[in-house]
């Protein structure tokens, strides 16, 4: 992905003197400003981002927004629709309880947007002047500033009922469109979470999968269940559809686990919830038993720390993009079913299965009051590395607020936002052991 270029336009004055025939007008127009002081730019991704995609991204505001699905969003980002006119004309910050987290992008509207820095909000003014093609056209200008509230944590998820898992670290910030399915273990006598998944009933396909190692779960107690321990997700709720055997019959794929069986080797009963085709994603056999295990082996490394006291726990979320599929693939490397790979042209495979042209990782390490994270985004390919070098994993390596522009998530929504923000905003990986 590409930073944005702020390009600031010359006053129409000048954009205009001289000019004889329209041969001298951009392409693209003008963006007339509306307020002393504003600045504009064209943000790119709004009618489809493989046609070009760009983020507002500048030094005051080192965390984006950005448009997706024709919207305004970021995750240090709020917005609020605010009328049509000049940017001059609006005044009055709104209220805490109005700002939402995307606002529909719509041509000669206004909008509020508050910025979430470290120790204070910043407030801008938007303008969307016009909208030609994949460009917005946007004229902006900074308001004010105020001082958070440091102990705030504006996007956690809410505990319903006896549903607490939710507010557990590694859980992203959840789709209502999704089905959440929580998975739990009874260890030493009491119920823990062994791991949770999103499901989207559409793809066919967990829109992520979460859970943490500690001196429980990091420990190696078991072997991996036998291969007819595949099953359906009991949790899910009656009529929702899931995947079955002859989904993945005969396909071209792995069934490959999202939550790897040696993610959950503390117990039987663990290991085996790996098994469901819930948390299962039709994979490349190259990529499958190659570069992605071998990335999986280096985090099971990180999470077998916890059992010598270097972190108290680790935190993963883990996936493939469902919003980004592998479209009209043929592969060159046949399955262990003799198959090759294909998808179709909206990046299904031929049982029906959405299949993710990327896959990635979330991390949070704690120790006492010290966290640090670290992001991986790999493309789902063939010709990757059958045994990654520690050189290779951390070309892979990004910042979870990269990622979150990436996956669209917004992981470790539930630790509190001024530690959030910190960790999320850089990837350091000399943090941790290759």
């Amino acid at each position: 992905m590409k930073k944005l270029s702020l390009m600031f336009v010359l006053a129409l004055g000048l954009c205009f003197t001289g000019c004889n025939d329209d041969s001298d007008v951009p392409a693209n127009g003008y963006i007339e400003t509306t307020q002393q002081g504003s600045s504009t730019v064209i943000l790119k991704g709004y009618a489809n981002s493989n046609e070009g995609f760009s983020v507002f991204e500048t030094e005051e505001f080192t965390n984006p927004f950005y448009i997706q699905d024709k919207k305004f969003t970021g995750s240090a980002w709020r917005f609020v629709l605010a009328g049509e006119g000049a940017l001059e004309s609006m005044t009055g910050v709104p209220a805490d309880n109005a700002w939402q987290e995307t606002a529909e992008v719509v041509e000669g509207k206004n909008y509020w947007a508050r910025y979430k820095g470290a120790t204070k909000y910043t407030f801008l003014k938007l303008r969307v002047a016009y909208i030609q093609g994949n460009n917005v056209a946007i004229e902006y200008i900074v308001d004010s500033s105020k001082d958070r509230d440091l102990s705030e944590n504006g996007n956690a998820n809410a505990a319903v009922g006896d549903n607490v898992s939710v507010t557990s670290y590694e859980i992203p910030y959840l789709n209502a469109a999704n089905h959440y399915v929580a998975h739990f273990v009874e260890t030493n006598g009491e119920q823990m979470l062994n791991y949770a998944l999103e499901w989207n009933e559409e793809k066919q396909h967990a829109a992520w999968v979460a859970f943490s190692f500690d001196k429980i779960t990091a420990q190696k107690n078991v072997q991996r269940a036998p291969d007819d321990a595949w099953s359906q997700d009991p949790e899910l709720p009656e009529g929702i559809k899931q995947p079955e055997e002859s989904n993945h019959k005969s396909d071209g794929y792995d069934k490959g686990h999202l939550c790897a069986s040696n993610d959950r080797a503390y117990s039987e009963e663990a290991n085996w919830q790996t098994f469901y085709y819930t948390n299962i994603s039709p994979q490349f056999s190259s990529f499958n038993q190659g570069f992605w295990q071998g990335l999986e082996e280096q985090v099971q490394q990180w999470g077998a720390s916890c059992l010598s006291d270097v972190y108290d726990k680790l935190y993963i979320t883990k996936g493939g993009t469902i919003d980004n599929l592998l479209i009209n693939f043929k592969g060159s490397v046949a399955a262990a079913d003799s198959k090759f790979p294909t998808t179709d042209a909206n990046g299904f495979t031929p049982k029906g299965l959405a299949c993710p042209k990327y896959y990635f990782m979330a991390i949070l390490a704690q120790k006492g009051d010290t966290y640090h994270a670290i992001g991986f985004w790999v493309e789902h390919k063939e010709d990757w590395p059958k045994k990654p070098t520690a050189d290779q994993l951390k070309a892979c390596a990004v910042s979870i607020d990269d990622l979150e522009v990436n996956t669209g998530l917004d992981f470790f929504c539930n630790l509190p936002d001024v530690i959030e923000d910190e960790v999320e905003s850089s990837c350091n990986v000399n943090d941790w052991a290759w």
